[in-house]
């Protein structure tokens, strides 16, 4: 009985001294899947040379890449996460005027920084999350499509129309979940969701035209599914 006991309270207290479930205060968690970046977009009417064109709007399709997180807990159940991804690309189009088209395409990376809370167990081996916090939405690699410059040519266009999206700085939420699964639990299958605020001033610049602009509220969820390792 002695030996039995003896090995009962030494797996117990193997089983209980493992950090590998533990999420506290030190420890460090990558995460790494792909992201869907769905637009709910609100747009005001287009503008052209300072004449609002009634009717008209911009619409953003979905973008997909590859997103990474990194997070570092300073206590058992918060942490400070940071966002990151390679860049997406959304294809652009102007509705109204009796026709939708495209416009044209950009590039944007979300890099946010973010605050989270773990109200789980800090040894339970599925843990949810909530996170507040900044993003700053960076776009590049603005392109006009061939069919947006044809229509630019009926108005008199010579070509070379130029399409540019302003900065967005805005707040940023989250939800997520680990699922943690392996020999030691420090692997992870996690999903979250986003909701970042996304606002820019798009101009398209029309020689022998002038200037089209639109305020665009992009206003994003951003989808995520993939897998992570806690250090």
């Amino acid at each position: 009985m002695n030996r039995i006991t003896a090995c009962t309270a030494a797996a117990l207290t193997a089983v209980l001294s493992v950090p590998a479930l533990a999420y506290e205060k030190g420890s460090i968690i990558v995460r790494s899947g792909i992201a869907l970046v769905a637009p709910d977009v609100s747009s005001s009417a287009l503008s052209m040379s300072g004449a609002r064109l009634g009717g008209t709007r911009v619409d953003v399709d979905n973008g997909s890449a590859l997103g990474l997180t990194g997070v570092y807990m300073f206590h058992d159940h918060w942490g400070v996460e940071l966002l990151a991804a390679t860049p997406f690309t959304h294809d652009i189009q102007v509705e109204g005027l009796g026709a939708t088209f495209d416009l044209g395409e950009t590039k944007q990376l979300p890099p946010s920084l973010l605050l989270q809370w773990y109200p789980m167990d800090k040894r339970s081996s599925v843990q949810s999350y909530l996170g507040v916090g900044l993003n700053y939405t960076v776009f590049f690699d603005e392109d006009i499509d061939s069919e947006a410059d044809a229509r630019f040519a009926t108005l008199g266009a010579t070509g070379g129309a130029k399409l540019s999206l302003d900065n967005s700085f805005g707040l940023v939420a989250e939800a997520g979940v680990d699922f943690a699964f392996g020999a030691d639990k420090r692997w992870l299958f996690n999903l979250a969701v986003f909701l970042i605020d996304i606002d820019t001033d798009a101009k398209v610049t029309v020689p022998e035209v002038g200037d089209i602009t639109a305020s665009v509220d992009i206003d994003p969820l951003v989808y995520t599914a993939g897998l992570g390792y806690r250090f």
